[in-house]
C-alpha cells in the first residue's frame, strides 16, 4: 500500500500529507486544494508527464493527463500545454469520496515516478 512517505520529494511529500491529513479531518475541499497544489509541484519535478501518453488498449494512446479525475477540479489540458498547469475549480465543495480518488491518483503517481 503506497504510503506519502514513499514520496522523496520534501515539498510534494509535505503537501500530501497535508492532504492526507486533511482527509483524516473530514475536510474534502482542503484536501484537494492541496492535492492540486501538488499535482503541480509534481509536475514541475517530472516534466515528461505532460506530454507522455499511456496506452488504452493495443494502437490507441491518450496524453496521461487526461487521466487526471476531472471531478470538478480540472486540468485543462490547454494549460499545461501553454506551460502554465492551472486547475479550474467548477465546484466549491467536494465528497470525500472524490478527495480519496485525487489523493490516490497524486500519490501513486508521485511514487511510480520516483518523485
Amino acid at each position: 500500500m503506497a504510503k506519502p512517505d514513499q514520496i522523496k520529494d520534501e515539498k510534494l511529500r509535505t503537501l500530501v500529507q497535508r492532504a492526507h491529513s486533511e482527509l483524516r479531518a473530514n475536510k474534502p475541499t482542503e484536501a484537494v486544494k492541496s492535492l492540486c497544489e501538488a499535482f503541480t509541484v509534481l509536475l514541475a519535478l517530472k516534466p515528461d508527464l505532460k506530454t507522455r501518453k499511456v496506452a488504452v488498449r493495443p494502437g490507441v494512446e491518450m496524453p496521461f493527463l487526461m487521466r487526471w479525475p476531472q471531478l470538478g477540479a480540472n486540468l485543462p489540458f490547454a494549460s499545461v500545454m501553454a506551460g502554465k498547469p492551472e486547475f479550474q475549480f467548477v465546484r466549491e465543495k467536494f465528497a470525500l469520496s472524490e478527495a480519496f480518488t485525487y489523493y490516490e491518483f497524486t500519490l501513486e503517481t508521485a511514487i511510480g515516478e520516483g518523485a
